[in-house]
């Protein structure tokens, strides 16, 4: 017999590669990872991973338990869910992702004042711009940003603000200032990261501009917003830039827009702790003089 821990260590590994990945996953110490799926092999007397150079790789019996052991997962996650849909408590841990910059932007200078309205809520915050699994109960809150939330999630548009054209005020000085979008073929650009022009505007962005303009590429907003600050290039950001010393020079035509949304499970709606921090971020985003086009409508 086995417990539902050692199919979770299973499926941890299974996506992440490797037994270092799957501690970060699961919030275990690598040689607990590594005596659980052992325990797990000796229960079921088989071999579920391959230990190669690379990482671990799943074998054939390991693949055909996956789809089981992922159902198991479902339903286990399901029970959670209904469980804690019925929490209607202002206690108790919540976990929040959202991308690094508006983790440091934005939720950093809120979650005080919501620690003193609700002290019984311990938040965490995970600052990152991988998306967790709300479903698998990886995080309980996200903020984000885009233009077409996941179906199977609830929530909120909260703003909606355009992209703009941005540079340094030491850039602008030393290279003059662009009035429009046909001059920034005069001007050395901050390209996106192949695995970052999956955003809209970075797709139109490299399509619209010779690579030779791209001095330097990123792979997520932090970064951009930082290179343009050190006045390395010129940026498209978004309009809602947080305070940063970077300076608006012109939106971005044709539009592009810039949406934040609060997203969660549907079985999470209405757990007390879930809606206290929706219903507050959402007021202090919208308040928030930083977010240049203001709340949605």
């Amino acid at each position: 017999m086995f417990d539902w821990n050692d199919l979770r260590i299973f499926l941890a590994i299974a996506r992440g590669g490797s037994l270092n990945a799957a501690a970060r996953q699961t919030g275990l110490n690598h040689s607990t990872v590594f005596r659980r799926l052992n325990a797990l092999e000796e229960a079921l007397k088989v071999r579920l991973f391959e230990r190669l150079p690379q990482g671990y790789q799943l074998t054939a019996e390991g693949e055909a338990i996956r789809a089981e052991a992922e159902a198991v997962e479902a339903a286990v996650n399901g029970v959670e869910r209904k469980v804690a849909g019925h929490d209607y408590a202002l206690r108790g841990d919540l976990r929040v992702t959202t991308p690094i910059g508006l983790a440091t932007a934005y939720l950093a200078r809120y979650l005080p004042e919501f620690m003193t309205l609700y002290p019984g809520i311990r938040v965490t915050i995970l600052g990152a711009d991988n998306d967790f699994d709300l479903s698998r109960r990886e995080a309980d809150v996200a903020l984000r940003a885009t233009s077409r939330p996941p179906e199977d999630l609830v929530g909120r548009k909260v703003i909606s603000s355009s992209w703009v054209v941005a540079g340094s005020p030491a850039y602008l000085r030393r290279f003059g200032r662009p009035k429009s979008m046909a001059d920034l073929n005069d001007h050395a650009l901050i390209g996106a990261d192949r695995s970052f022009q999956r955003v809209p505007v970075f797709t139109w962005l490299h399509r619209q501009f010779a690579d030779a303009r791209f001095v330097t590429f990123a792979a997520e907003l932090s970064t951009m917003i930082a290179l343009t600050e050190q006045g390395v290039g010129l940026a498209l950001l978004p309009g809602d830039l947080g305070g940063n010393t970077v300076e608006v020079l012109f939106p971005v035509e044709p539009r592009f827009e810039s949406t934040l949304w609060l997203l969660t499970h549907p079985d999470l709606r209405h757990v007390g702790r879930v809606k206290a921090f929706m219903d507050f971020i959402t007021d202090r985003l919208r308040a928030d003089p930083r977010l240049l086009n203001g709340p949605t409508a």
